[in-house]
């Protein structure tokens, strides 16, 4: 999965051109039709074009280490996302300012290993938006009061950091996790000083770099249609698409104990890669069925049980390796750590059959559940397609994805469980008004 999706989620040289039905308005069947392709210029897309929508989500996605190539600028890549979207063209407005104009909404997330900027607007509004977009990333010009704009935005994400949990706990359990590579590293840092000690002409280097038509997904979804594509503005830069950037995995997964504002506790645990997706999708399972905050059994028993406390969980779909991961925010006593851990040993033996076709069905309901937006769509589209496995993309209409669901059994389960769940990261937090670290 996606990290965070679980609460939120042709004409062209087209290689792939699929078709298929899915439940509209009062039962009708709406047609669907999702195609794939190279562009004119270099990069690909992926698009999903639903007829009853009426918006359109067009998104950019890159492979592109946060910190830069060298890890020497932590938070470069958020830097230069905003920035591009907060500088005006020569002669024009701002992406920010056009979406906003339009009514629209703009996204910029970043993750270890890829970066994403993604709009949402009427369909109306799609073409030239999809201009603005293209034009301004695949060609970046940072101007000096869009790096501005875009330092004070990144100072109020590096202070928001600070206050949470799941995001403090996710990044130090990965810091715990990996020995080196993208993923060792916070994706935003802690602190303002980390972006503003970055030059200006480092950023511009950066995007230019790592922003280049081919080394992009642009994954589409909503109201879109193959004419919409003669919209894409850019150019050739060169290189092909970046190789997928994995991670080193620690020779033995560490422990921390950190200070923050609230207490938590963390896991983290190394599972199968992207290339894999019948692994990928047990770890997918055995995530919905015991972590996810409205229906895991831990996470309802350990937030029956503790007023205070919020837990979420799910598998990170990765290139190589996936990560399972587990945040409690709110509480960290060893009863909650013996409780987790002694859940993952029971996943170890197989469920009752009975009870695994009723989970394995829960599960493919709160997957479709989470992919029926064009925002949602587009996000999986262009996450997969970016880690590497574009086909395993759940809600893509190979349903490749769904058949490794249907596949899977208890005794399959935990035998994955077994394999991978074995040495997690830890990390608690100490809720403590002085903010240091120790391991």
């Amino acid at each position: 999965m996606i990290p965070g999706l679980q609460k939120t989620a042709a004409a062209m040289c087209a290689c792939i051109s699929l078709f298929a039905f899915q439940s509209g308005h009062a039962g009708a069947q709406t047609p669907v039709y999702q195609t794939s392709g190279s562009l004119p210029g270099g990069g690909t897309y992926i698009m999903r074009r639903d007829e009853i929508a009426a918006t359109s989500a067009m998104e950019l996605w890159f492979r592109a280490p946060a910190g830069g190539a060298d890890a020497r600028y932590p938070g470069i890549s958020r830097l230069a996302l905003t920035a591009i979207a907060a500088s005006k063209p020569a002669h024009g407005t701002s992406l920010t300012e056009l979406i906003n104009r339009l009514g629209g909404t703009l996204n910029v997330s970043v993750y270890p290993d890829i970066a994403m900027v993604g709009v949402s607007v009427p369909s109306w509004d799609a073409p030239q938006v999809l201009r603005a977009l293209t034009s301004a990333y695949f060609a970046p010009s940072i101007s000096s009061d869009g790096f501005k704009t875009a330092l004070r935005d990144c100072a109020v994400a590096a202070a928001e950091t600070r206050f949470d949990a799941e995001r403090i706990l996710q990044d130090s359990l990965f810091a715990q996790l990996f020995a080196s590579g993208p993923a060792h590293y916070p994706a935003i840092p802690g602190t303002t000083a980390d972006f503003t000690k970055i030059p200006q002409d480092a950023v511009k280097a950066y995007a230019q770099r790592a922003f280049r038509q081919n080394n992009a997904v642009l994954s589409l979804a909503g109201d879109v249609n193959a004419p919409l594509l003669s919209n894409v503005r850019g150019q050739n830069a060169g290189a092909p698409m970046d190789a997928p950037l994995d991670s080193t995995l620690a020779a033995q997964p560490g422990s921390a104990t950190k200070s923050a504002y609230v207490a938590g506790l963390g896991f983290a645990w190394a599972g199968p890669p992207i290339a894999d997706p019948k692994a990928a999708t047990a770890l997918d399972f055995v995530a919905d069925y015991l972590f996810d905050s409205d229906h895991g059994t831990l996470a309802q028993a350990i937030e029956k049980a503790n007023k205070d406390a919020f837990v979420n969980g799910q598998f990170i779909t990765l290139h190589n390796p996936g990560v399972l991961l587990l945040t409690i925010s709110g509480i960290n006593t060893q009863a909650i750590r013996t409780q987790v851990l002694d859940a993952i040993a029971g996943m170890q033996h197989p469920m009752d059959g009975k009870a695994f076709q009723s989970a394995r069905t829960a599960f493919e309901y709160h997957l479709l559940s989470q992919t029926q937006t064009p925002l949602s769509r587009a996000d999986n589209f262009g996450w997969y397609a970016a880690e590497g496995n574009a086909p395993y993309a759940p809600g893509g209409s190979s349903g490749d994805y769904l058949k490794a669901v249907e596949s899977l059994d208890p005794a399959y389960v935990a035998q994955m469980v077994q394999r991978y769940l074995q040495h997690p990261a830890i990390v608690q937090l100490i809720e403590s008004d002085e903010k240091g670290t120790t391991t």
